[in-house]
């Protein structure tokens, strides 16, 4: 193994899924199920029908703000056409445009679409050999947008020749002003999990691209199963990013494992003790735990070490796994405030503050990802309560300039708040993120990621040891 470290993974009531886990058992290099679920986002396209039959029917679209809407309006270009009662032949049709078929004719099926929602909803999940000769994700995009125009066009005889002004208006419908803007028009028909590539904020942070509510909604509310796939999708942006290499990636696995997959059951054991706590007690657990399991050590036992009136200095003999321990407090803090009051709110506070306290608790120990958390949590308070207000702490996407600048561990904890907020917040995730709760039924692997990943570490530990 690369790594020395072992640990146990248990569910979000307590039970042990996986035992001496190896760490680079959970990696996105090796775990299978972390890589499945990063494929998926990936490749994975959307088409609202219903949309695209609305923006037909009035003649319509192409807006590029959500307060400016539908800057293209010429009710000559309105068609009535039945886009959702002939919703299974556009599939078929898209199929067949996409679909790449094997020299051999011995391969498996390489696209799969399938209609969802009562027909109003194409799922379209990409080509494998389309997607290995692209430089990015854009074909979830343009092949998933040309293919349905494609086959709209053919079906409803929709050419430059028969109806010109359609033809045009057709392009608008799926792509908004792109390209004369260099962004689709919000709430764009032809979607996918994250953002289209040119909305990327940096080089390698494609998996940040995607609102921190459509992670709630695609884990049902269910808290640990929002922070495993918030971890997941976070993680998956350091190793793209080359921020989880070489010196730093046993400290983004160790703070994966301990925040994102509840680690030797830290989060879940310091929620537990804390029921009736608050932030600092739940500080007060993690330096007992911390020290009991020899992750930190009293610096000694005389002045300056100890101060006059009994206060300690603490020191880690291994930086990264106390880490990992700090991010799975701040983790079980924000779930001890937000489960007290049920008001998401008050997440931005926990992510400000638990930092410095913790620090003065620790005698100057290192705070969760080195003052990252920290920092961000300062301007995320201001941004979600201030003068600006916001959008409230779930309305964010991951790769938002507020929330981008940890390495992954600030994200799951505000997902966790919006999990258990008891619709105090105005942009939840019914309001912004609505129709993922149904295209999570479309997928069995957003379901217990807790145990599909455990059990995938489980298979190949064996070959790490």
């Amino acid at each position: 193994m690369k790594y020395k470290d072992i640990f146990d993974l248990y569910s979000d009531t307590g039970e042990c899924l996986a035992e001496d886990v190896p760490l680079e058992a959970i990696s996105p290099m090796y775990n299978k199920h972390v890589q499945k679920l990063l494929k998926i986002f990936r490749t994975t396209a959307f088409i609202d029908l219903e949309k695209v039959q609305n923006m037909f029917s009035r003649g319509r679209a192409g807006h590029t703000t959500s307060v400016r809407q539908d800057e293209v309006q010429m009710k000559q270009y309105s068609r009535k056409l039945p886009i959702i009662r002939q919703a299974k032949e556009i599939a078929e049709k898209m199929e067949e445009i996409i679909d790449i078929k094997p020299l051999d004719g011995n391969g498996e099926k390489d696209t799969e679409i399938k209609l969802f929602n009562n027909d109003k909803m194409i799922l379209v999940k990409m080509s494998n050999q389309r997607m290995g000769i692209s430089t990015s994700r854009a074909p979830v995009f343009t092949i998933t947008g040309l293919a349905f125009g494609q086959a709209v066009s053919e079906i409803f005889d929709i050419t430059p020749e028969t109806d010109p002004d359609a033809c045009a208006f057709l392009k608008n419908v799926i792509f908004g002003r792109y390209p004369q803007t260099v962004t689709f028009q919000p709430g764009n028909p032809v979607s996918s999990f994250l953002n289209p590539p040119q909305q990327q904020e940096g080089i390698g942070l494609g998996y940040r691209g995607i609102t921190i509510n459509h992670l709630v909604a695609l884990s049902n509310r269910r808290t640990f199963d929002a922070v495993a796939l918030t971890s997941v999708l976070e993680q998956g942006c350091q190793f793209e990013t080359g921020n989880a290499l070489g010196w730093y990636e046993r400290y983004n696995l160790l703070g994966f494992a301990y925040q994102g997959l509840n680690a030797d059951c830290l989060v879940l054991d310091l929620i537990e003790d804390n029921g009736d706590g608050t932030v600092g007690t739940v500080i007060h657990s993690l330096m007992k735990r911390a020290l009991e399991d020899g992750v930190i050590e009293p610096r000694g036992d005389k002045f300056p070490d100890v101060q006059t009136g009994g206060y300690k200095l603490y020191k880690t003999p291994d930086f990264p796994l106390w880490n990992g321990y700090t991010c799975a407090g701040l983790l079980a803090a924000c779930i001890a405030n937000v489960g007290a009051s049920r008001a998401a709110q008050c997440v931005s506070a926990v992510l400000a503050g638990f930092g410095d306290m913790l620090t003065f608790e620790s005698g100057g120990l290192p705070d969760p990802d080195c003052g990252r958390v920290m920092g961000t949590g300062l301007g995320y308070c201001f941004y979600t309560h201030s003068i600006y207000g916001g959008a409230g702490p779930g309305a964010f996407p991951m790769d938002n300039v507020l929330v981008k600048h940890t390495s992954g561990f600030f994200t799951p904890c505000v997902a966790a708040a919006m999990c258990l907020d008891a619709g105090t917040q105005i942009f939840g995730p019914e309001a912004t993120s609505k129709g993922f709760f149904t295209i999570r039924e479309q997928f069995e692997d957003f379901k217990d990621p807790l145990i599909k990943i455990a059990d995938a570490a489980i298979e190949i530990k064996k070959k790490l040891r």
